[in-house]
């Protein structure tokens, strides 16, 4: 015989079916909401890495333009230089051109250029710029007597519509009528200070494209 205490408890034990349904759909609630926040964290990781690698890339690319402008000892911009073959083709728009003494005398012609990049191409577009001058050796020195050679710098490089006209560098490259491209190179008065700013695309979530703009400045040689 059991007492009436004890049905009491033994009706009151465990769960309803109700119950069971209730925290099993609160359960799921909670998974799918972190889910959600890792998703999303991770995203964002993802982005801020894209983002730093352009930056980076951009840096980089523009250090060593800063670099040669710092040794030449003239430059030229635009439609006033006399480029390198392999920088100034059908495809390839002169944007800047230096004259970097030889150790043995004489000059070196180093050429920066623009090309558009198709749809099919290996690089990343809308443009690429290019390098056109002499090979380095092992040392990072010029090659001596170098044939002239045509490499990519940097890929990626944005449409001037495609500018975001809240950055200043991107403002003042926006400004610049010469290319399509978001390439500009300034040369003051007295061509004792020369600038040059890019603009690249970066696409840290696929379909969503951002443009990240820097520049530098750099001092030719006396």
């Amino acid at each position: 015989m059991i007492c009436k205490g004890c049905r009491q408890n033994l009706s009151t034990a465990g769960f309803t079916v109700s119950e069971l349904l209730v925290s099993g759909l609160l359960g799921l609630i909670i998974v799918l909401a972190g889910g959600f926040v890792l998703k999303t964290n991770l995203s964002s990781d993802r982005r801020a890495a894209e983002l730093a690698k352009q930056r980076n890339q951009l840096g980089l690319a523009l250090d060593f333009m800063s670099s040669e402008m710092h040794q030449s000892r003239r430059i030229v911009l635009n439609a006033d230089l006399t480029a390198t073959a392999q920088c100034n083709t059908s495809t390839r728009k002169p944007i800047l051109s230096l004259e970097i003494p030889r150790p043995s005398g004489g000059l070196y012609t180093v050429t920066y250029a623009v090309q558009a990049i198709t749809p099919q191409h290996i690089w990343q577009g809308p443009h690429a710029i290019y390098r056109c001058g002499p090979s380095f050796n092992s040392e990072g020195r010029y090659t001596e007597n170098s044939s002239q050679f045509g490499d990519l710098l940097i890929d990626g490089v944005a449409n001037q519509v495609n500018l975001n006209t809240t950055s200043e560098i991107c403002r003042a490259i926006a400004a610049n009528r010469n290319h399509t491209a978001a390439v500009q190179a300034d040369l003051s008065e007295s061509q004792r200070l020369a600038s040059i700013m890019i603009g690249v695309v970066s696409r840290p979530n696929r379909g969503e494209q951002q443009v990240i703009c820097d520049s530098r400045l750099a001092t030719p040689r006396s």
